[in-house]
């Protein structure tokens, strides 16, 4: 199982935004137990932003190559440099992995990718690239035998419901979006938790505010630790661990 999260906060409009973005290193085996730390994030320089995985992690073939998504990816990053856009790197993935991957492992494997940083004109994209084709409570299910197409989640859906009409930055309403996969049960019974302490506590003057990238990127770095050690103590297996890696970006366009 993994942990990831994308979270893009809009401060004014979209003249202000920032990324965040957060794996842990728990690569977990089918029986529920954990094997090696390995990265599950990795920085598209080109876009300013990341790229995560989550659910299969290593393909094993009967000639005894191994796919392995933490050096599958980094190499598949430096091949995509000329991509003008994120979408033409989404849709670049899906192609390569499609072409990789085996329909049984996908038919029975959930597996999925996070890929978020900023387009030409300084505004977030995330897309999200996946075999699964719903949830039931905290289970993936009606998995796909091929990767389906990557879905604009933030520009095609969420942004367009908080107010952005395609043109004008000015016309996003500010708030965060949030963009988590992996151990669903984690997310709900803890980081939303968190973010709701966070709030109430920082309302006390002898509190601070997170007011800057850096102060994000220790937050989301400090939930991940949290919930890292929470199943460290307390879960039959430590199916989110290892070392956690964060990633921020900002910008500010007025």
């Amino acid at each position: 199982m993994s942990l990831i999260t994308n979270e893009i906060h809009i401060l004014d409009g979209f003249n202000k935004t920032i990324v965040v973005a957060a794996a842990d290193r728990r690569i977990s085996k089918l029986d529920g137990s954990h094997g090696a730390n390995h990265p599950k994030i990795f920085q598209l320089p080109y876009y300013d932003g990341t790229v995560s995985y989550f659910g299969l992690a290593e393909v094993a073939f009967p000639n005894g190559r191994n796919l392995r998504f933490w050096e599958f990816l980094p190499a598949f990053v430096n091949k995509q440099t000329g991509a003008t856009t994120i979408r033409e790197f989404a849709f670049q993935l899906r192609a390569e992995l499609n072409s990789s991957i085996p329909d049984s492992v996908l038919r029975t494997t959930p597996s999925g990718f996070h890929i978020c940083g900023y387009n030409r004109d300084g505004i977030p994209e995330f897309w999200f690239l996946t075999n699964i084709g719903g949830m039931d409570q905290f289970n993936y299910i009606n998995l796909q035998p091929q990767y389906t197409e990557p879905s604009p989640d933030f520009l095609g859906r969420d942004a367009r419901a908080g107010g952005w009409d395609g043109l004008n930055r000015q016309s996003m309403q500010n708030g965060v979006c949030f963009y988590r996969n992996g151990d669903m049960r984690a997310h709900v019974s803890a980081w939303e938790k968190l973010d709701q302490m966070l709030v109430e506590m920082s309302s006390f003057r002898d509190f601070k505010k997170l007011a800057t990238p850096a102060d994000l990127e220790r937050w989301v770095k400090f939930k991940m630790e949290f919930i890292a050690r929470f199943y460290k103590e307390f879960a039959q297996y430590q199916i989110i661990g290892g070392d956690i890696d964060v990633f921020c970006a900002s910008r500010n366009l007025s």
